[in-house]
């Protein structure tokens, strides 16, 4: 039921000897003339202030790749995801760091909190090419919005993009761990407060990496990664769903995968197609068929698709800490076809940050 049938490298530095240059965090979106738009983080380091959002694109399939050009104009710590919308252009959402002082990372091991930023969109009308000037998405909430996945275009026509919540710069959360969703109804000009797609009353949850697909007309599904923030302890992947467009959602119901970051694409009827970043004993790149009939998770079949000599990481380890160790992930797929799709992710290896695709076949 799934068949990996070959694999490529999106990005890696050309001349490492000469300059850092690391991939990270990719996103693929597949433009009406059958081009793919690869959106990646690049930069001297994991954290560095100098990472920003580049372009790369596929005219064959996903099979080669051209890097072109930087998405945001001047100096710019974002870090976006692409959605094609169904009048052909393209839309890219996620955050900017504000790094007043380069020398300092993302994460602030002092406090537990994470540097201040804005969440913020654009959109290009010429198949990424161009790019107009980024709006900043005024936040429901004073903590930044981990808008790491790419928006949704409902079959209704709204536009969907949810998240957890960074912690403050002096570490706190003010707003508590929750999954926060914005909604545009007129293309991603203006977006609003859509609720809250992930919640755990009495608990301390946060629902990292947060991915979403539509299924059936207004049949929502929300993966993420469950983060224990007052134990410092990882919990197997969640989802939350929505029969309503993402009005309401149900409680997070435990998947009982090992995953972290992770990502969803329907496969018709009941079926999904999960892809999820292990961790633990034997960790690596997997990829699920689901049964989820009646809202349950129901794995059908499961392959590894990325190999297993990475570093692992330990359960007590804190955010800050996570950042220093890991070594892959941010999975997401990509239909090409009937059956046929691409699974991208970053990795490091030989000391070098590159963006890996795999093609697969389910059926």
């Amino acid at each position: 039921m799934i068949q990996s049938t070959g694999r490529t490298v999106i990005y890696e530095n050309p001349r490492p000897h000469v300059r850092s240059r690391h991939g990270y965090f990719p996103g693929l979106a597949m433009l009406p003339n059958g081009e793919i738009v690869c959106l990646f983080a690049l930069g001297e380091a994991f954290e560095s202030a100098d990472s920003r959002t580049w372009v790369t694109r596929s005219l064959d399939a996903g099979e080669t790749w051209t890097l072109e050009a930087p998405v945001c104009v001047g100096a710019s710590n974002d870090y976006l995801k692409p959605t094609t919308l169904a009048d052909g252009s393209l839309l890219a959402i996620g955050y900017r760091f504000h790094r007043e002082d380069p020398e300092v990372g993302i994460a602030i091991p002092e406090t537990g909190g994470i540097v201040g930023g804005d969440d913020i969109v654009t959109r290009s009308a010429d198949g990424g090419r161009t790019w107009e000037t980024p709006r900043v998405i005024r936040r429901p909430c004073p903590e930044l919005i981990e808008l790491s996945g790419p928006a949704v275009e409902l079959k209704g026509g709204d536009l969907i993009a949810i998240g957890a919540l960074y912690k403050t710069p002096d570490g706190s959360s003010p707003s508590g761990q929750i999954g926060v969703s914005l909604r545009s109804t007129d293309g991603g000009v203006s977006w609003a407060d859509g609720g809250r797609y992930f919640t755990t009353p009495g608990a301390n949850v946060a629902p990292y990496e947060s991915r979403l697909c539509e299924m059936q007309a207004g049949r929502l599904v929300a993966l993420s990664w469950a983060y224990d923030t007052s134990r410092d302890q990882h919990l197997p992947n969640h989802v939350t769903v929505s029969h309503d467009e993402g009005r309401t959602w149900s409680s997070p119901l435990n998947t009982g995968t090992w995953g972290q970051a992770s990502n969803l694409a329907w496969l018709g009827g009941d079926r999904l197609l999960t892809i999820h970043a292990h961790r633990g004993e034997d960790p690596g790149l997997f990829v699920r068929i689901v049964d989820f009939a009646g809202d349950r998770w129901r794995v059908l079949e499961e392959t590894q698709i990325y190999g297993t000599a990475v570093a692992q990481t330990r359960a007590g380890q804190s955010m800050p800490e996570m950042f220093k160790s890991l070594r892959f992930g941010q999975p997401s797929l990509l239909q090409i076809g009937d059956g046929d799709f691409l699974a991208v992710h970053w990795c490091i290896e030989d000391g070098q940050g590159k963006i890996r695709a795999h093609r697969l076949r389910a059926q």
